[in-house]
């Protein structure tokens, strides 16, 4: 997947202000960003799915990951699928595997507390990963491929190519 991501990345940084396509993508991702709520991992028990993907993208927003990111985990991981051999061409595992992403880089609520009990010091972690569970992440897929879709329709041949020119070709693939 990192050479994919690096390669979309790069493409999207340096079209990010030129091209119509990214520029919306990017605009419509900064708002999904904007308008989610934030709530640590620990408060997300008994929440419904849509509640939850709405505290993921919070989650992003607050780690402080730019929504030119988010667009380019959507067309690396449809680059990928494209570009594999043995590709699983169903929409579903690429709405999951693009919020299995996503949710990576937000992920988790962690709190370090330092107590001295006699003069001696005592540390305390807590560590919470929100479950990354299928409901979640298909109604956060849903969201990022309505924004994005065009965008990576119109950019992925272009993105493959310089990410083959980089890279090469993918492993699973006859040498040329």
């Amino acid at each position: 997947m990192a050479p994919y991501l690096k390669a979309a990345l790069s493409y999207v940084r340096l079209r990010l202000h030129a091209d119509t396509f990214i520029k919306d993508a990017v605009m419509h991702l900064a708002l999904l960003l904007e308008q989610s709520p934030f709530e640590i991992a620990t408060r997300l028990r008994g929440m419904s799915a849509k509640a939850r993907a709405a505290i993921a993208f919070g989650r992003l927003r607050k780690k402080g990951v730019k929504p030119e990111r988010l667009l380019a985990v959507h067309i690396a991981i449809s680059t990928l699928i494209e570009e594999d051999p043995r590709p699983h061409r169903v929409k579903e595992f690429r709405l999951v595997q693009v919020a299995k992403a996503l949710h990576r880089l937000a992920s988790g609520h962690h709190v370090v507390n330092e107590l001295y009990i006699r003069d001696r010091k005592h540390r305390s972690e807590l560590h919470k990963f929100p479950r990354s569970s299928g409901q979640v992440l298909r109604i956060m897929g849903q969201r990022v491929e309505d924004i994005c879709e065009w965008a990576t329709a119109e950019h992925m041949a272009a993105v493959l190519a310089l990410k083959v020119r980089r890279y090469g070709r993918h492993p699973g693939l006859p040498p040329c």
